[in-house]
Formats: structure tokens, C-alpha cells, sequence
């Protein structure tokens, strides 16, 4: 699918940033070069560059709800399927109240997902990776 125009694509932020209003903890930032929201630091939704809204549903049953509506589609980026999200049919780009059910979902979902460490995760250095080698003393 073909780039969408940036009109396009700036009403569309405008719509999710409009659905999303008084949501708590939410901030917006780019990802992927696309408008992403976060709740709490966990992507909910953005905007993919062909001119669809997508949000991340990580519970089967809501996923799986989400994707019986006509027109809704997986997120695709390139040839990869991307886990947990759905491109909500373009009829729900003018559907407020439909769009906020899902950004809502999608939000509350995001809020309960456990964080990761804030901490980086360490890679052993050399001489913590190397094995302990066996005593060569003999034992008496």
C-alpha cells in the first residue's frame, strides 16, 4: 500500500489525539517514523504511514473481537506482522464514539501491562562468561 498524503495523515493524528483525550497518562511521540500514543510509557495506538489508525489489543479475546469488524486488517510493517495490533476498518476514522471504544480498550490494556526493567540489561563481559575451570590440585 501506498504512503498516505500528509493531510491525511495529520487529520488522522488529530482524530486519535481527539479520542484519546482525558485519558490518563498518555503522551505522544514518534515510533517507527509514525504519531504513537503511550500510556505510562506503552504504545496504545498511532498512526501507520498509509493512513490507518491502529491500536495494540494484546488480550486474544479483544484482538480477536476487533478483527471480525469489516475492514479491520492486521498491522503490517513491510512483510512483517506486527503481534497484538489492528488496523481499524477506515470506516472508524469517522466513527468517534467506535474509535474511542477501541483506543480506550487499547489504552486500559497498556496501562495493565506489566513494565519492563529500567535498568539495561547487562551483557557478561569476558572474564564473567569465562567458566571456572576445575581445581588441578590434586586432593589429599
Amino acid at each position: 500500500m501506498a504512503k498516505a498524503s500528509k493531510d491525511l495523515i495529520l487529520e488522522l493524528e488529530a482524530t486519535v489525539d481527539d479520542a484519546a483525550a482525558g485519558l490518563a497518562k498518555v503522551t505522544a511521540k514518534r515510533m517507527f517514523g509514525c504519531h504513537g500514543l503511550f500510556a505510562d510509557g506503552s504504545v496504545f495506538a498511532l498512526v501507520w504511514k498509509e493512513g490507518r489508525i491502529g491500536v495494540r489489543l494484546p488480550d486474544e479475546g479483544k484482538f480477536a473481537e476487533l478483527m471480525k469488524l469489516k475492514g479491520s486488517t492486521p498491522w503490517k510493517a513491510g512483510k512483517m506482522t506486527m503481534s497484538h495490533w489492528v488496523l481499524v476498518p477506515e470506516t472508524m476514522h469517522d466513527d468517534t464514539r467506535g474509535l474511542k471504544k477501541w483506543l480506550h480498550t487499547s489504552h486500559a490494556l497498556a496501562l495493565a501491562t506489566p513494565k519492563a526493567s529500567a535498568s539495561p540489561k547487562t551483557k557478561p563481559t569476558k572474564k564473567s562468561a569465562v567458566k571456572s575451570k576445575p581445581s588441578t590440585r590434586s586432593k589429599q
